[in-house]
């Protein structure tokens, strides 16, 4: 009898651990194009979500295949919840890492890798909270950006004050709740021309409004930003990459990001000048090898600004010698800039190195 019971209770226990894992074999090519075209022939975007999440509830999927579903996604968002729901049945989670490449924004794979390494997602790691108000829970209904600080900001500025967090709420929560897209942009674009806001709430504002908007209304925005060279930081609302080439063009013809907002007292300062014989004396070297060689010799007793430090990680042709730089150029960067390196992580290819850069930013920061 005692044989008989613990039988049933290992088959019981066995099936249980069976049922929970549900992936033994993976999907076949031919079986998995066929999820797939499930999922490809769903016209909603919701609806779509919803059949990829079943497809991977009920088969067994590779990170590859997981990948490939995801990126049938157009939302950064459902992406997310996606990968985050599919990881409890992938077949190979240690492989798992091919899936941060779905994210072209930098803090969606971050927050991926915390759901995957056990972390609270609800408190991602981030390198620059907003301290106006870090504990203000209307940040929750916002994108995990990096948002900018406006606290004793001392730098170029558009306007007197930005207006208040309650006020601004107010605004948000009419555009928010608005359902016809006209009226929504509309509502969005008098905020901007006629308030005076902060680069973080311009953030939050252009947020609510697709992608294919947040660029003119970030325009519309200029010249009410109260902390202008904070602008920078914008960049984090666009997707697409011609989006934020856009941006920055437009930035760099404002005259924003030539110099930093609270410059340091000291001549370690690198001058545009002598940026550019660095530059070319790194260009000369033939290999990654040499050029982080002299790269850290010649920056002994020089601080660079963040968009002198990226122009020096793009010379390396791998991406682990960019990753290297931007980890050693950090020590070497100009102190009132350090809020923004961040932005650095935008010249790294793989999503695995631009978490491993964080998390090395964000020991640096504590």
């Amino acid at each position: 009898m005692k044989k008989i019971l613990l039988s049933i209770s290992f088959l019981f226990v066995f099936g249980a651990m069976l049922a929970q894992s549900r992936c033994v074999r993976p999907l076949s090519s031919v079986e998995f194009n066929q999820r797939k075209q499930m999922v490809t022939s769903v016209g909603n975007e919701a609806r779509k979500l919803q059949v990829a999440i079943r497809v991977s509830q009920e088969n067994c999927l590779t990170a590859t295949q997981i990948k490939e579903i995801a990126l049938l996604l157009n939302d950064e968002f459902n992406r997310l919840d996606y990968t985050q729901k599919a990881y409890a049945t992938v077949f190979d989670p240690e492989n798992y890492y091919e899936v941060y490449d779905v994210f072209s924004r930098f803090s969606m794979a971050i927050r991926l890798y915390d759901f995957v390494n056990g972390r609270n997602t609800s408190n991602p790691v981030v390198i620059n909270p907003n301290p106006t108000n870090p504990n203000n829970p209307n940040f929750n209904n916002y994108p995990n950006y990096q948002y900018p600080s406006s606290d004793n900001y001392m730098g170029a500025k558009n306007c007197s004050a930005p207006i208040s967090e309650a006020v601004f709420e107010s605004i948000a929560q009419r555009v928010r709740t608005t359902t016809a897209m006209l009226n929504k942009l509309n509502l969005a674009r008098q905020a901007v021309q006629n308030n005076c806001l902060s680069v973080s709430q311009a953030m939050r504002l252009v947020s609510l409004v697709p992608e294919g908007s947040r660029l003119e209304l970030l325009r519309n925005a200029y010249p009410n930003i109260f902390d202008v060279e904070n602008l920078p930081a914008a960049s984090q609302v666009f997707d697409v990459r011609s989006n934020q080439d856009q941006w920055q063009a437009f930035l760099s013809q404002s005259g924003v990001g030539s110099s930093p907002a609270n410059p340091v007292s000291n001549n370690c300062e690198v001058s545009a000048s002598e940026h550019n014989t660095f530059l070319t004396t790194l260009r000369r070297e033939i290999s990654d090898f040499s050029r982080m060689n002299v790269m850290k010799n010649i920056a002994d007793g020089h601080c660079f600004t963040v968009e002198q430090v990226r122009s020096i990680v793009k010379l390396y042709t791998s991406d682990s010698s960019r990753l290297e730089a931007a980890k050693f150029l950090y020590d070497y960067t100009v102190p009132t800039e350090k809020r923004q390196y961040f932005a650095v992580a935008n010249e790294l290819t793989f999503s695995s190195n631009r978490a491993e850069l964080s998390n090395f930013l964000a020991q640096k920061n504590r």
